[in-house]
């Protein structure tokens, strides 16, 4: 059976170099001291001093990410992390590349101009408290019809949060009013389109059609467990692109997931979830045979 193993796991302070791919929560549980350095270096990062946006915003986002948010270069960032851990402190200047780069705004799209505004959503007061808005991000876009769009207000810019709406059919226009505060605009075309896998699925052969559902022998198994919001529904949806056609993939997961749901059903993808525990969660899906996917 392939698998696909759950995030690497990190090891203890100084025997990890930091990559774009690492989250920021995970950058700040192996190496706390870091945390001063991200602040020094964009105040786009200011906002992590605070315990309640830290343990939400941090977990979003990879360095990769946060990078492209404060106006940086991936790999200047993770170098000068690097170097921080490297030698306890590092002056801004001694990371060559590290200065923010200038963000060049996307050319004003004509349906910003066109579209009918269907509702406007101000998430701010989410991160004040320390809570999660994504669910109400994707309660948004439901209630946005095909060729309207919806306003988001927002403290930081949600980079993961625009392949997750683009696989919905949603372009996005992006305008920052000041260091906390974006406004994103959402355009509802109606072209959904699918992710870009990051890894492929090792080839298998694929299950027989009497799979027995209360006993699940996935070809290949993931654990998101460990993700918040949105990377769960990307993870899986990306495992599922790989995926040969007529196999199956069992998710592990603290919660059901509601808002994929309705993804795997306009797809065609047969999904049954298992309550193992309190936060322990199975969903075996079964991808189509070739041909016979929604269309």
């Amino acid at each position: 059976m392939a698998l696909i193993q759950r995030r690497r796991s990190r090891g203890q302070a100084g025997d990890e170099t930091i990559d774009a791919d690492w989250k920021i929560s995970e950058v700040l549980r192996v190496y706390p001291q870091l945390l001063e350095v991200l602040i020094d270096t964009a105040p786009a990062f200011s906002k992590l001093r605070n315990p309640a946006l830290r343990r939400v915003q941090s977990r979003l986002v990879t360095v990769a990410q946060a990078a492209q948010i404060a106006g940086l270069e991936p790999d200047a960032l993770v170098q000068r992390l690097n170097a921080a851990v490297d030698s306890d402190a590092v002056a801004p200047a001694t990371v060559s590349g590290s200065q923010p780069v200038e963000r060049v705004p996307k050319e004003r799209p004509a349906w910003l101009d066109a579209a009918d505004m269907a509702l406007e959503l101000d998430v701010r007061s989410f991160q004040d408290r320390g809570e999660e808005p994504f669910g109400a991000i994707m309660g948004a876009a439901r209630d946005t019809p095909e060729g309207s769009m919806f306003l988001l207000r927002n403290t930081f810019e949600p980079v993961p949060l625009y392949d997750v709406l683009a696989m919905r059919g949603f372009e996005h226009w992006t305008s920052m009013d000041a260091a906390d505060d974006w406004r994103i605009w959402f355009f509802n075309s109606g072209e959904s389109r699918a992710p870009v896998p990051k890894e492929k699925a090792a080839p298998a052969q694929p299950q027989p059609a009497d799979t027995d559902w209360s006993r699940p022998d996935a070809v290949v198994t993931i654990d998101v467990s460990e993700l918040v919001p949105p990377e769960p529904m990307i993870k899986i949806l990306e495992a599922l692109e790989s995926l040969p056609d007529g196999s199956s993939l069992l998710v592990q997961h603290v919660r059901r997931p509601m808002h994929l749901y309705p993804q795997l059903d306009a797809m065609g993808y047969r999904h049954d979830t298992h309550e193992l525990a309190q936060d322990r969660i199975e969903v075996l899906i079964q991808k189509p045979p070739f041909g016979e996917a929604a269309e």
